[in-house]
């Protein structure tokens, strides 16, 4: 654990090495404080939206799938529910 000092404007400097272990953080990173207990405070980045957050989340599990073949595939099935559900309202 490292520590720091408090400013006499109660701001901390990071030190490097955990900066460059945290991903994302950059000056104007935004990040949140919360008091845990009497003498521990948590410091947490938070993402700046939820698309940075999610971005290339399902890139792997797409890999070596047609996206245009999957929805075509799809578009087929729900045809054919929906013509079993016409014939059997005749």
């Amino acid at each position: 654990m490292q520590q720091v000092t408090i400013g006499t404007k109660y701001q901390i400097i990071i030190p490097k090495e955990i900066r460059k272990q945290m991903k994302g953080m950059v000056p104007g990173t935004r990040i949140s404080v919360k008091r845990i207990d009497e003498d521990t405070v948590m410091i947490k980045t938070d993402p700046k939206s939820w698309i940075e957050r999610t971005y290339g989340m399902m890139s792997e599990a797409w890999k070596d799938i047609d996206p245009i073949a999957e929805l075509e595939k799809s578009r087929n099935e729900w045809d054919e529910r929906l013509k079993k559900l016409e014939k059997g309202f005749k």
